[in-house]
Order: C-alpha cells, then structure tokens, then sequence
C-alpha cells in the first residue's frame, strides 16, 4: 500500500513538471513560488505597478508573491526593468530598442523579464504582463476584469513590443483616467506647455485690442477682437515671442508650445494677410510662415500650429522647419466609411498627403463621436482601425483620438478599448477584441448588446448615401440606421439585456448605460419625427392627447442617465434633465389648439430660400422645431418676421406662443422684440401685446426659447405678430456687420 502512494505521489509531481514544461508556475494551491524583483531606486509609478501586480496575483490565485529590490539567483523571479538585469544578451536587445515606449517581454530559465527603455516603458511591460499572461483586463476607468485560478501559469514569451506611434491620446478624463491611459500605454500630454488655440492666450484681447486693434483680424472692413490675429504684421509676432518666453519661462521643462488659431474662422483678409496667401497657395502659408520665425526663436522647444478648417490644406513655396509640428484635423469628415475609401473624404486625403511631403512632425487630430448628441447611436467603430492604419502608413508618429472629453457616450467603453489597443498597434484582430470584452463586461446580456452594435452598423452600411456627422441628429438617420422598425427592434433588444443581468447589479448599470442612446433616438425622433407608431401624441375624438406611457419612459431615461452617470447630451453640458423640460414644453404646445389652422396666413417679410420648412405653413404644420435649425425651423437672415392672419370672422382668444432658436455659434439670436396687434378691417393695427428678447446670454449652448403672449380675452378678425430681428450680429460677436438670423416653428393662437 505505501508503494502504491509513493507511486501515484511520483506520477503527480513527474505530470505537473511535464505539464508545465518550460513554463512557469508563479503560483499554486495559494502558495506563491516567484518574487518580482525590481530596483530600490524605481521612481514611485514604477513601485506602485509593481505593487499592483503583485496585488493581482493575489487577487488571481491567493498567493503574493514576495517584492525584493535585488535578483535572487536560483528562485524563479519576475525581473523588473533593465538595472535588474544581468544577462548582457537581454541588456543589448534592450538597448537596442529604438523607440522610446518599447518594452520586451521574454521568459528565460525560471526568469520573465519586463523592461523597456526607461521607467515608464517598464510600467507598459507590467500592464501588458498582466493581460497577456495573467489574463486580467481594464475595460473602462474602473471595470476590471480579474480572472479566478487555482494556479497562475506563465507561458513561454518572447517578444519586443514596438509602437505604431509615438503619441497616443485619447482624449476621455475621468476620476481613473491615469490608471487606465498607464494600463493602456497611451500618452499624457505633460511634455505641452499650451495646446491648441491659443492666440486668445499669447494675445489677450482685453490687454492688446483697444491700443492695437491692428493686431487682429480684418474682416468686412473691421478689426474682430474674437476672431484671428493678423500675422502679416511683424509687431505680431513680436508679441507671440515675448508671452511664449514667458510661458516657457515658466514651464522649463515643458517641450511643445502650441501657437495656433483661435477655434473660429475671421481670419485676417487685410491686404498684406492676402498677400501671403497668395504667395504660398493657401491660408495656411502664413501660419506656417509665423510659426518657422518662432521655431528659429526657440530652437530647442517644438512649436506646434493647426491644420485645421481654413488653414488645413497644405501651403507651398514653404516648409515647416523641423521643430514646427503640424496639427491636421479632420472635422468635416464623413465617418461612416474609411477616409482612404470614402469620396466625400478624399479633399481631407489629398491634405494629408500634401502636408506628407513637406513634414513627417504631423499630430493627426481624428474624431470619433458626435458632438450635437453624444446619447445617440453612433455606429463609427468600423472605421477606426482602417483610418489609425492609413495614418500609420503615411508616417504619421503622432495620434489624437478625440472622444466625449469627460462624459458618457454610444458604446464608449468599448469604442475606447478599441481605440486604446489601435493606437499601439493598428493591426490588432479587433473581431477577437470584441469578443474578448462582450462576455466579461455585459455578462449575460452581451449577445444582445452584440446584436444592437452590428444592426445599427450593418443598417448604415447598408445605406452608402448615409453621411454619418459629429454634428448629427437622431433625426437625420431615420432612413438608415435608425428607421421605425430598428427602434422598436433596438429597444427589445435592451429589454432582453436588462432581463438577463437583473439579478446583478454591476452588470445591469453597464447594460442600463449602454441602452441610452436607443431610449434617447427613440424619444427624440417621438418628439420631432413622423413614425406612425413611435409617438409622444395619440389623437383622440376631443383633440391630441400626451401618452402616459411615453412620459414614464422619458422619466426612465433621466433616471437611469444620472444613476448611470451619463447624463450630459452634448458638448455644451446639455443635461438629460433640461431635455425632458424642453421636451414637456414642446408637448404642451403640440397638444394646444391652434386658430391658425383655420385661417388665412400670410408672410409680410421672405424667409430665406436656405431654410424655408415649407413656407408659411409651417408656422401652423404641426411640425415643432428640435435643437437644429435644419429641422422644421422657418427662417429669417438679416430680416424681421411679419405674419398677416385673417380668420375669416372674428373669433376671441388670449395667447399667442411662439418658439424662437437660440444659436449665436451659428449667427442665430432671438428677436429683440415681439409684438401682437389686432385689427377689425385689415387696414388699421392696436397693439395689445409685447414681449421683449434677451439676448444677454453669449453663451453657445443651443436653445429653443419660448415667447409666451398672454392678454386678457380680445375679438377680432385679423392679427398681425411681428418679431423683430437685430438684423445683423452685435459688435461683440465675431460676426460683427454681418446678417443674423432668427428662427421660428410654430405660431400658436388660441
């Protein structure tokens, strides 16, 4: 009997070396068998990663192994960083690593080694160790994936991991934000002193404008304090190199210095300005021009200036000098097919191209969500590794991916991973990704998540003409990706997610958040669109009717925003909660009666042929204006509204409710008054009612405004309601001299 233990005890221990063959075994049976080793001297981010592998390994299997500061020969020893390692064949490899983030990983006897060039490559060695060894993954800024094992089992490795680019940012803060870029070896932007659109900074307008308004802009004949700077004139210049010493001054250690264009048009057309365009074929001549005489100033430091808008195509008879570092951006951009694919994208190729053969010292600016609406499908993920891989083969060593800054969006956490992993190496099997995050982050629910994800992509490719925008509306996609059927399809689907995870509550937040942007495109196309079975209104015998069911939905959606912390809508801070105000006081105008149905309507003053919404029915249509002027607004450039109404007979009412589009971005203001008169024979006006705008608001959030009349009870036959326009846009907005507009819906009298 005791040979017949020894035996089967021998067999076991000859099974488990042979099952492991030339691989290690850091840990079994709660029992660690392998101390990290790492330097004593390792800056703080170095120790405290290494502290979180170990932790990880504890949290993997029960065992923590044993942190040391000196290699301990003869015992199996993750080694840490190059000043750990004696072997001098692994030193050399080391060193001869030519970018600055690249790492090995390499197994070797009873060692695995992590180490790069320097500390903060060690840190990406770490991070890489524990998803590719251990298994472990960081989702999103607080969702890790930690896997569960009896014995933690290192296979054999031995690999240089290199960079696609030497920059990598995705541009997303939130309170983990340095743990997640560490983890995902993506780029802080610490070596930048000031970063994009900085003239306002180096040249202050309320410090130099009164006594220098020669240093800004000329346009239409006058000089813009928010609009460009003038560089054709040397005391420019002057200045931008005096206020860049003193920042540098103050930042020693910092290396980029941006020197670029406010974010705006207005640049300079004063002669001389003109004159340099001309010279070098385009705009953006003289802001290189401007920025060669800087660089010549600051040899050591690199200044960097935008291709961006009016000045992103490339100049000629001109070069960057090699420490001018160009910012091209793609903003006008289609996103719904590869640029190197897409017609519409070909003018942004050609830039590219062009801004190519004059610098490799290019950081690509890239777009990846939508802007207006970040609650609404965005279905761009098939685009993101063709375009990182287009920029990665015109030798592009800088990359910018700029998402929803510090607030949620469709699909962000996986949209983000992609894009972290992309970034460091294009050519990863994103199908594999995918896969890889659905399960461990949705759980249960993610074949559900899944099928919404390749629907709605599937929908819009199968619909080539379908421009996808960072400015869209849920609205413009009703006949692709988000028509009657997909909706209710899409919001089946979240209900099967929920229902698969409702007993988990780490997984239902997930699911609750990502269905948002389906609840949001369903409620605002109920709101603003025209489907038959996706409404906010039921007509009834007696008139229009809200249904209760939609309310309780668009209740659900603010509480599950703000529960699931993404309750921002747009760039400009647009809450979840101030949608549903708009969107109760939309409602209650759409089921109000209106007189004007019955009446004759006439337009005293031409709306513009831009934005005509059908004339001057659409005063009366029905059809109630969203947040953009695209979409059912009736429109006035450089002109007041005056509408005639007969009724035919006289009939009594006491209000009168318009709504009126605030924009200033895009030149739109609210009338600077309103004004109800009445008549009994259509010659002769009273006024009864007046209402004045307010236009003291700058801000650029968009806005639809009401302008409620409300009078004691008058009868009468004709009504005349005139809003005045300012006519063109005041002296402090960059559109100084030009036509503003205003908007109109809905005239409502009862």
């Amino acid at each position: 009997m005791k040979k017949l233990l020894l035996i089967i005890l021998i067999s076991g221990l000859l099974l488990s070396c042979t099952r492991h063959t030339g691989q290690m075994v850091i840990s079994e049976q709660n029992q660690a068998n392998t101390v990290i080793v790492v330097g004593g001297q390792a800056d703080s981010l170095l120790l405290a990663v290494t502290r979180e592998l170990q932790n990880k390994i504890f949290q993997i299997s029960g065992a923590k192994p044993a942190i040391v500061h000196r290699p301990q020969p003869g015992r199996q020893q993750i080694i840490i960083g190059k000043e750990m390692i004696r072997n001098k064949t692994m030193l050399e490899k080391i060193n001869r690593l030519k970018v600055r983030d690249a790492f090995l990983i390499k197994s070797s006897g009873k060692n695995v080694y992590l180490a790069g060039k320097n500390d903060k490559a060690d840190v990406y060695a770490i991070y890489t160790f524990m998803k590719k060894a251990l298994g472990c993954r960081m989702f999103y800024f607080s969702d890790y994936y930690i896997p569960r094992k009896k014995e933690i089992v290192v296979p054999e490795i031995d690999k240089i991991y290199t960079p696609a680019f030497d920059l990598r940012k995705y541009f997303k803060t939130r309170p983990n934000t340095i743990a997640y870029m560490q983890w995902h070896k993506l780029n802080d932007l610490d070596d930048w002193g000031l970063f994009v659109h900085t003239f306002n900074k180096l040249v202050p307008p309320e410090k130099y404008f009164s006594k220098h308004p020669e240093y800004f802009a000329l346009v239409g004949g006058r000089r813009l304090m928010d609009g460009q700077l003038c560089l054709s004139n040397p005391e420019v210049i002057k200045v931008l190199e005096e206020n860049l010493r003193k920042a540098m001054e103050a930042h020693p250690d910092k290396k980029y210095w941006s020197v670029s264009q406010n974010d705006c048009y207005n640049y300079c057309q004063c002669e001389n300005c003109k004159k340099l365009y001309k010279k070098y074929g385009s705009v953006s001549g003289a802001y290189i021009q401007m920025a060669n005489e800087l660089a010549k100033k600051f040899p050591d430091k690199v200044i960097s200036t935008l291709a961006y808008q009016f000045t992103r195509s490339a100049p000629k008879n001109i070069k960057p000098l090699p420490n001018v570092n160009v910012m091209l951006c793609s903003i006008e951009c289609d996103r719904s097919k590869p640029l190197a694919d897409n017609p519409a994208d070909k003018g942004f190729v050609k830039d590219l191209d062009d801004w190519t053969r004059l610098t490799h010292n290019i950081f690509i600016w890239d777009y990846v969500v939508q802007f207006k609406n970040y609650l609404t499908p965005f279905p761009n993920l098939q685009v993101l590794q063709p375009n990182l891989q287009l920029f990665r083969r015109k030798g592009i060593r800088m990359a910018f991916q700029q998402g929803s800054d510090q607030v949620w969006s469709d699909l962000a956490e996986l949209k983000q991973y992609l894009i972290a992993n992309l970034l460091w190496n294009p050519d990863v099997n994103v199908d594999s990704l995918i896969a890889d995050f659905m399960p461990k982050y949705y759980g249960p629910a993610a074949k559900y998540i899944n099928a919404y994800r390749i629907t709605c992509q599937n929908a819009l490719l199968d619909h080539p003409g379908q421009r996808l925008d960072i400015y869209g509306f849920p609205l413009d996609y009703t006949q692709s990706f988000l028509t009657e059927n997909l909706l209710h399809r899409y919001r089946n689907l979240m209900d099967s997610a929920e229902l698969a995870v409702k007993n988990d509550s780490v997984f239902l937040t997930r699911v609750q958040r990502a269905r948002l942007p389906v609840d949001f495109a369903y409620l605002d196309i109920a709101l603003n669109g025209n489907f038959k079975t996706i409404s906010f209104i039921r007509q009834t015998d007696s008139g229009k009717m809200i249904k209760k069911n939609m309310l309780d939905y668009l209740n659900r959606f603010v509480r599950l925003s703000e529960k699931t912390g993404a309750a921002i809508i747009n760039e400009r801070r647009f809450t979840t909660e101030a949608y549903k105000r708009y969107a109760l006081t939309k409602l209650h105008r759409m089921v109000q009666k209106n007189l004007l149905k019955e009446a004759r309507v006439k337009l005293l003053t031409r709306p513009s042929a831009l934005y005509p919404a059908g004339g001057v029915r659409a005063l009366y249509d029905g059809k109630l204006g969203d947040m953009d002027f695209h979409h059912n607004w009736l429109g006035f450039q450089g002109n007041d509204m005056v509408v005639d109404i007969d009724f035919k007979k006289p009939v009594s009412f006491s209000n009168v409710d318009m709504n009126f589009l605030k924009a200033v971005n895009s030149w739109v203001f609210l009338p600077e008054k309103v004004i109800v008169e009445v008549s009994g024979n259509g010659k002769t006006y009273k006024k009864i009612s007046v209402m004045n705008g307010d236009n003291s608001d700058h801000g650029y959030l968009v806005k639809s405004v009401p302008f409620n009349l409300h009078f004691s009870p008058v009868k009468a036959r004709y009504v005349r309601v005139k809003a005045l326009s300012m006519k063109q846009c005041p002296k402090w907005h960059r559109g100084y001299g030009n036509p503003s507009w205003i908007f109109i819906d809905e005239l409502i009298v009862n």
